[in-house]
């Protein structure tokens, strides 16, 4: 039995599905120092999910450790050999699970967001492909890899960093990483909305009062003032997120009258 669900909840027959993660990368130590910190590293130490680093030099077809060479057609950069990949995927793969997933962390990608994280966690083996360079060989990607996926539209020097926000992401959403379900499931993104703003003690801090709404104890005064400063929030900072909400006719007339006081 896992032993975090025995301090925090008692005896239980529940069990933990298993999570294993596979990282092929050249830099195994930015993956470790990431996720070994705070609330993944916790989850990790409780046996919730398993981490598996793979070095990709390991498996070099040269004795120099070299796992890259240059571009058939020229271009500047160099380009990760197939060979080292596909051997480093095939130890991965020699763990079994029913539902696994070869991810590739690349600029040309589907954007990752927060509903393809809540699909992620729900498999039990995924296996997190690093690019250096100028990339990876197609033929490789063409026989391992099921999605690419891209953290936002730029370039970074490698996939180490998209990967950790993948996994930090996704392992939110997996039971007993969080304290209850509660934690993630009303966070921001989770229903296509931004978070509303957030206030601690004191309840005025030089000259700024918290909403007195906030201050009541009505709990379903509390709950629509959040939901209406969420989506006045979208409305503001992400008008293309907002476009796609469907709001009824008495939250249009609200929100309406909250951005009328304001102008």
């Amino acid at each position: 039995m896992c032993s975090y669900l025995m301090a925090c909840m008692g005896y239980t027959a529940e069990i933990i599905p298993e999570m294993r993660i596979s990282v092929l990368t050249l830099f195994p130590e930015i993956i470790r120092q990431t996720v070994d910190s705070s609330i993944t590293g916790r989850a990790l130490q409780n046996g919730l999910f398993e981490l598996e680093t793979i070095q990709i030099r390991d498996f070099a077809v040269n004795r120099y450790g070299k796992v890259d060479d240059y571009c058939f057609g020229g271009g500047t950069g160099m380009l990760m050999m197939a060979e080292p990949v596909w051997q480093a995927h095939q130890t991965a793969s020699q763990f079994t699970a029913d539902r696994r997933r070869t991810i590739y962390l690349s600029p040309r990608g589907q954007v990752f967001n927060q509903a393809k994280a809540a699909e992620l966690a729900e498999y039990d083996h995924l296996i997190l492909l690093c690019g250096h360079y100028e990339g990876i060989d197609q033929r490789v990607l063409d026989r391992v890899v099921d999605e690419e996926l891209s953290i936002g539209d730029y370039v970074l020097t490698g996939g180490e960093l998209a990967a950790c926000v993948v996994i930090d992401a996704m392992l939110r959403m997996v039971h007993g990483v969080l304290p209850n379900e509660e934690a993630f499931s009303k966070e921001s993104h989770m229903e296509g909305l931004l978070e509303y703003p957030q206030y601690t003690r004191p309840a005025e801090w030089q000259g700024q009062s918290v909403p007195p709404v906030l201050l009541s104890g009505h709990q379903a005064n509390i709950e629509k003032w959040q939901r209406l400063a969420s989506l006045k929030m979208t409305l503001q900072e992400r008008p293309d997120l907002f476009a796609k909400l469907k709001l009824t006719e008495q939250e249009w007339q609200e929100l309406i009258q909250i951005m009328k006081g304001e102008g």
